[in-house]
């Protein structure tokens, strides 16, 4: 990697970071406070209507926006040009779908098993539209390593649920605060675009150069909405089993856990994809870098994985209340499957797609959501919590479709893989022998925060062990002592 690329990845690395963990803090902030004040019903409404309109924002993306990062144009007029073509697709697109979401609402929500929610529906499908303009500025900030930029746009956006969601709750408007909270913030997120991005669409349109993006950008399609099955399958079939207590019980907890990993995820991957796409034709350097993103998110999610499953009594408590007790089961099993499938399959995906194989995480979505499906059904039969168990699980079973695709694609082997992490799986098999140690001598909350933080200094202690390890945790912290030390 030449030191212009390496120098442009660390510095938007440093801005995405910044902006994820504040942005995904604030959510999980006002989650908290939420959970406080609705109930579980108001969650499960909530998540009704957000699986259909993410259902139709599949749609408006159409896959441009990864196509226009990894597509490397011959010259700055033909960018301008798909760019051109890929916002008027999307506009077109999304106006459309809104068009079906507000007709058909009634008949939509009765499909998703939530009879007499059509109006929720019909309101938030303002959103499609609003992410068909705002899909395709992103991408450019991206593609370019402007992520200070969309600092801003994030960080601003992430602030309206403070001022919106919070009071109309409080009102007693229940999930209306949240349904109107989401359309604001999409809403403060196309303004601050406007004033930080470039890009001004132009009149250019040509239907050769969408079929173009098209033959690239089918397979991102497919694959989101295969993606979008695996997400909301559970979901769909709790809500047409069981009440909205069930479903917001489950959404609730099992986005909050997920919303946590992403505060990490959200600021590596897609600086990670970006960066990728332009070494595409080094191979060298192309598998240093994800091996050493690789290893920098198994280092600092393994152990929130595994300390939220072996707390998830107290994390529960914490995050939502008394009220939601109920939650600590689906809290840990998801927190431990989904860092797993995290670092060893969600991760992999860009890989693909960064060297132009577009159709090979379709294939891979294929054969999970084929495993998923039949294996939801049959467990929620047995029972709302033995689904919980196996839908947990079975976000494993792609591990190993995937180092097999990516030793035939990318000629990474597993045995890289391992070489670069199971440094933190023995720091944390470590750890979890002390936590259970710890948590037989009490369960009061001062208790539980003592030795959460002895737990965290054992696994950093073992980490000190070995050497990568160590220069990985001491360099940031020698960078900021260089900062503090130049600026005096």
């Amino acid at each position: 990697m030449n030191e212009e690329l390496s120098n442009q990845t660390a510095n938007a690395f440093k801005w995405s970071s910044i902006t994820e963990v504040i942005a995904k803090l604030i959510s999980p902030c006002i989650n908290m406070v939420l959970a406080r004040i609705l109930v579980p019903d108001a969650f499960g409404m909530l998540a009704t209507v957000t699986m259909v309109i993410s259902f139709a924002e599949i749609f408006v993306e159409s896959g441009f926006q990864k196509f226009l990062i990894q597509h490397e144009f011959k010259d700055t007029e033909t960018e301008k040009r798909y760019l051109s073509v890929a916002f008027w697709s999307n506009l077109s697109v999304s106006i459309l779908l809104w068009i079906i979401l507000v007709i058909y609402s009634e008949k939509i929500a009765a499909v998703v098993g939530n009879r007499g929610s059509g109006l929720p529906i019909a309101v938030s499908a303002i959103s499609v539209p609003l992410y068909g303009i705002v899909g395709i500025q992103n991408s450019i900030l991206k593609k370019n390593l402007e992520f200070k930029k969309l600092f801003y746009v994030r960080i601003i956006s992430a602030f309206t649920p403070v001022v919106v969601t919070l009071p109309l709750a409080l009102c007693g408007l229940e999930y209306w605060s949240l349904i109107i909270g989401n359309i604001t913030s999409i809403v403060v997120q196309i303004m601050v675009l406007c004033v930080v991005g470039k890009y001004k669409p132009t009149k250019h349109f040509s239907f050769y150069e969408l079929k173009y993006m098209l033959s690239f950008g089918v397979w991102t399609l497919m694959d989101g909405l295969l993606v979008w099955a695996s997400n909301w399958i559970d979901s769909f079939l709790i809500s047409n089993s069981l009440s909205d207590y069930y479903l917001g019980l489950y959404k609730n907890a099992s986005s909050t856990v997920i919303a946590i990993f992403s505060i990490v995820t959200a600021a590596v991957i897609p600086v990670m994809f970006s960066s990728l796409s332009k070494l595409q034709n080094n191979d060298k350097a192309f598998k240093e870098l994800f091996l050493t993103t690789q290893k920098y998110l198994c280092v600092f999610l393994l152990p929130i994985g595994v300390g939220l499953f072996l707390y998830r009594d107290f994390a529960t408590l914490i995050m939502f209340g008394g009220n939601w007790i109920d939650a600590a089961e689906i809290v840990g099993i998801m927190a431990l499957s989904t860092v797993l499938r995290t670092i060893y399959v969600s991760f992999y995906s860009d890989l693909y797609r960064a060297k132009g194989y577009f159709y090979v995480p379709l294939i891979l979505q294929t054969i999970d959501v084929c495993m998923l499906i039949p294996l939801c059904v049959f467990s929620l039969q047995e029972g709302f919590w033995t689904f919980v168990y196996v839908r947990g699980w079975a976000k494993l079973l792609l591990i190993i479709p995937e180092f097999l695709c990516a030793w035939i694609f990318c000629r990474l082997s597993p045995k890289e893989t391992f070489r670069e992490t199971w440094h933190s799986f023995f720091a944390v098999c470590i750890m979890c022998i002390a936590a259970c140690l710890l948590q037989k001598c009490g369960n009061a909350v001062l208790w539980n925060i003592c030795s959460i933080a002895v737990c965290a200094v054992i696994y950093i202690a073992i980490l000190f062990c070995f050497k990568q390890e160590r220069m990985m945790i001491l360099k940031p912290i020698q960078k900021i002592y260089d900062l503090h030390t130049n600026n005096k």
